[in-house]
């Protein structure tokens, strides 16, 4: 489904454009997650910080170094993540923090290198004209034979589903 939302269809359009250009009616909090979805930031980030009590990680952005370093609020990641581990993600702007849409590909440090050639060997193969969606469906193939297991954590009784 986050393909499907976040990612150009033939038409080179987004759901989720298309729905933020439609005159739906929306309440002040829900024009501010939809204002986020439409300005995501997707890319290959490096976890360099874990607040497991504010359930935030601060995440470095490996395809663009220039940029800042995001706070991402994420129950799950933040008391499962590592400090060095590595994540294809799409993180949503609200307020002072990011969230992501759903869908992560989290990558073992020692992939952090190996999965940067890939994006410049992509990049190289489409003349330097690489899109949100070629990185999705790199990142999404290369976590099938690079990507570390996810696991759903139950905060309540701190096990593992």
């Amino acid at each position: 489904m986050d393909f499907l939302i976040y990612e150009r269809n033939k038409l080179n359009t987004r759901l989720v454009d298309e729905f933020y250009e439609s005159n739906v009616q929306l309440d002040d909090i829900e024009e501010e997650v939809l204002e986020g979805m439409v300005n995501n930031k997707t890319s290959y980030f490096e976890i360099i910080e874990v607040d497991t009590n504010n359930f935030t990680v601060m995440l470095k952005d490996l395809i663009n170094p220039h940029q800042p370093a995001l706070k991402l609020m994420d129950l799950g990641l933040s008391q499962t993540a590592k400090i060095g581990m590595a994540i294809y993600s799409r993180a949503l702007p609200v307020r002072d923090v990011y969230m992501t849409s759903g869908v992560s590909f989290g990558f073992d440090p020692f992939t952090k290198k190996k999965m940067l050639r890939e994006v410049s060997f992509a990049k190289v193969k489409r003349n330097g004209k690489i899109n949100s969606t070629d990185l999705f469906l790199l990142f999404h193939k290369r976590s099938k034979q690079y990507g570390v297991d996810t696991v759903m954590l139950d905060l309540n009784s701190n096990t593992i589903l």
